[in-house]
């Protein structure tokens, strides 16, 4: 009795000393956590696996003792040390290295506390073989033969577990998108030789039978179930009978049903406790909502750098004479002063800012029963600026957006044709006002301001005849051509996209004015626009991204002059998804090219009153950016951004590419990044001087902010 009494308090006081022990680490503030010897994976990719946690900054600490934000202090905890050892080593082990030792060690001090990891990587293993079992005469034979060539790798490939998690994925939804919907597949197998640092990888696959859809069956509820009809359901959808199964299938669907915005919600799948065979059912369940939509609307934006306030209103007919197509009309009015422009709709009222605008939109998913989402919008728009000049804005749209098959190259594929009339009258004071201001930026002639404005009046008056009436037509078609082969759609790792956008301008109205025997006077041009973003995987992680992007553009003029092409249809660079170091269309040629004989609004202050240098004809320019995540939603990125935009590519120079590096953060949200940039100038082919010779805030730095990356 007397040696058990001694035990218990033997074991009593044991664990009040460790728990004593323990207790003095945690008034250790953990301020530094380091790696030694992480050749092969960085130290952010270890951190974010380790148990332990550097505690925040102080300036953290201390709005979070008032507030929800910031951090509390983080205390150093012997105990989690295991366990961080064993979350480096599975690290590294998914990694192919597979011999990794690590030890560790600690300082205390002061109430605070140093974390060591001493990290022996060794040498990785590399790959080699990869098999797959358990598809061999269980599937047709070019299923197979493709598979094994995804499947195989080289032996020059170090292991990863995350390569291997990819290629039976890709197999497992190949299988599924042919028949073979309760595929499944075992733990993969992972055989390591220590001595020779070679791997052999296998996965088992369990095919079970190939099904075809036997019916398709609808469930419709909600408001308008009895307006929209079963065939209509299963014709969207677009899976017939005795088809195979295939999941890609149902999520194109799915997509296609949402797309026609007829509902609210929309599910379909497999019924699979009701196969009967090779055969399944399908069940397409939707809640139809209303087919008449009425949506009044508040305007608050910055159309043409004016505040304005307004009204809208516009009405949507869902299912139009059946097929899904929807019909809108809309109309809105907008003004600084809304009351006011209410009160004197005249047209000729010169006291008003504002604008009106009514559109008709027609758009269905189907055109001659093929998948091509069929879009036609007509615009009519009125703009009145006081004693300055009113506008007339008329045109159409008709675009083409094709649905491409699953296994093609290019994924996206549009077409579209627009033309469009605009009209232009200008005020003789707002005339004068810009050609005084321009007189006054002729540094050689030094004009007072009474000066400019005489002379600028006299031009006017016997010139212009007191206004200037602008007139032109735009006709443009034009292609769009994408493919996306990038492992993420919001935050790409790896992969590629490309695109390709071709227009052509005006040789329809040109063709339709020579059979008329009238005169044409706008140019005819190609404009030609290629890019392309790469991400290289040089992270562990897909929280962190590196990525490459390029864009090249021309302008081919084949009859008429380049000069009196629109502005809006030139190439500009600077802004917030170009170069970061300027400002959104700052980057333009030294030369201006500018016909002002049938000008816009947007030419005649662009040119006369900001000086500003008229787009160019050819355009290059790229980045290089890296991204990764902070904390939580919270990440950083770095760039670099070159190009500029030409007159022609053969005046192309690299002394004139401008060249601007930076940093951003960016905060994820749950629909989109949310991104703010700052850019700063280290190369401007404009300005010679040096860069500590320039004022920091008003000569180098660009702030941007956007929603979405940059590329």
């Amino acid at each position: 009795m007397k040696t058990k009494l001694i035990n218990i308090v033997v074991v009593f006081y044991c664990i009040i000393t460790i728990n004593a022990f323990g207790q003095t680490y945690l008034h250790h503030e953990l301020v530094n956590i380091e790696f030694i010897g992480n050749l092969a994976i960085p130290t952010s990719e270890l951190e974010s696996v380790i148990f332990s946690k550097e505690s925040p900054s102080k300036f953290s600490q201390f709005l979070n003792s008032f507030s929800g934000f910031g951090s509390p202090a983080i205390y150093f905890d012997s105990l989690l040390i295991p366990s961080d050892i064993q979350a480096i080593k599975s690290l590294y082990h998914s990694n192919g290295y597979f011999k990794i030792s690590v030890k560790y060690n600690y300082s205390l001090a002061e109430k605070e506390a140093v974390l060591t990891f001493e990290i022996n990587e060794r040498e990785p293993a590399y790959l080699k073989s990869f098999n797959v079992y358990g598809l061999k005469d269980k599937i047709p034979g070019e299923y197979l033969d493709l598979l094994n060539d995804f499947i195989k790798v080289d032996s020059n490939t170090i292991y990863q577990e995350r390569l291997v998690e990819n290629k039976k994925n890709y197999t497992i939804n190949y299988l599924r998108d042919h028949g073979f919907m309760l595929v499944s597949n075992d733990i993969p197998s992972v055989t390591v030789d220590t001595m020779l640092n070679r791997v052999d990888v296998g996965i088992n696959f369990t095919t079970g039978k190939r099904y075809r859809i036997n019916e398709i069956s609808t469930l419709k509820t909600g408001e308008g179930k009895d307006f929209v009809e079963d065939e209509l359901l299963k014709e969207i959808v677009g899976i017939g009978a005795n088809s195979f199964y295939s999941f890609y299938d149902i999520q194109r669907g799915q997509v296609r049903l949402y797309r026609t915005e007829l509902f609210n919600s929309a599910i379909i799948n497999a019924v699979i406790s009701d196969t009967v065979g090779n055969y399944v059912p399908l069940s397409i369940a939707a809640d139809v909502g209303m087919m008449h939509e009425l949506t009044p609307e508040i305007i608050v934006n910055n159309e043409d750098n004016t505040f304005n306030i307004g009204i809208g209103l516009s009405f949507t007919k869902k299912n139009l004479f059946g097929d899904a197509r929807k019909f809108t009309i809309g109309s809105s009015i907008a003004a600084q002063n809304i009351s006011e422009f209410l009160k004197n709709p005249s047209f000729n009222d010169s006291t008003v800012f504002g604008y009106t605008d009514t559109r008709m939109i027609v758009e269905q998913p189907f055109l001659f029963g093929k998948p091509i989402n069929t879009k036609l919008e007509s615009y009519f728009t009125l703009q009145k600026r006081k004693n300055e000049y009113n506008s007339k804005l008329y045109g159409a749209k008709l675009s083409f957006d094709i649905e491409m098959p699953q296994f093609t190259y290019f994924n996206t594929f549009s077409t579209y044709f627009n033309i469009e009339r605009a009209e232009y009258t200008y005020k003789k004071e707002y005339l004068i006002n810009l050609l005084s201001i321009s007189y006054q930026r002729i540094t050689e002639r030094n004009y007072t301001k009474a000066e400019a404005d005489s002379l600028a009046s006299l031009y006017v008056i016997n010139e212009l005849g007191g206004q200037l009436i602008s007139k032109s037509t735009n006709a443009l078609m034009g292609i769009l051509l994408g493919t996306n082969k990038t492992d993420d759609v919001f935050f790409p790792t790896s992969g590629y996209s490309l695109s390709f956008q071709l227009e052509e301008a005006n040789s329809i109205p040109y063709l339709i004015t020579k059979m008329a025997k009238s005169e044409f006077n706008r140019p005819l041009y190609l404009k030609f626009l290629a890019a392309t973003s790469v991400f290289l995987p040089i992270y562990f992680s897909n929280l962190n991204s590196f990525g490459l992007k390029l864009k090249v553009g021309q302008i081919f003029t084949y009859k008429g002059d380049k000069a009196d092409i629109s502005l809006n249809q030139r190439f500009y660079s600077g802004g917030s998804n170009s170069i970061r170091g300027w400002s959104t269309r700052q980057l333009v040629p030294l030369d201006p090219l500018l016909n002002l004989e049938n000008p816009t609004q947007e030419e005649l202050e662009g040119v006369l009153a900001k000086g500003a240098a008229t787009g160019g004809f050819f355009t290059f320019e790229g980045s290089i950016e890296t991204r990764n995540r902070l904390f939580g939603k919270f990440g950083s990125v770095l760039f670099i951004d070159y190009g500029n935009t030409w007159n022609d590519f053969s005046e192309f120079k690299l002394d004139q590419i401008a060249v601007a590096g930076g940093f951003g953060i960016r905060y994820y949200s749950d629909f989109a990044p949310i991104r703010f940039d700052f850019g700063i100038k280290l190369y401007d082919p404009k300005d010679n001087r040096s860069i500590s010779s320039k004022r920091f805030w008003n000569d180098l730095v660009q702030f941007h902010i956007g929603i979405g990356e940059a590329f």
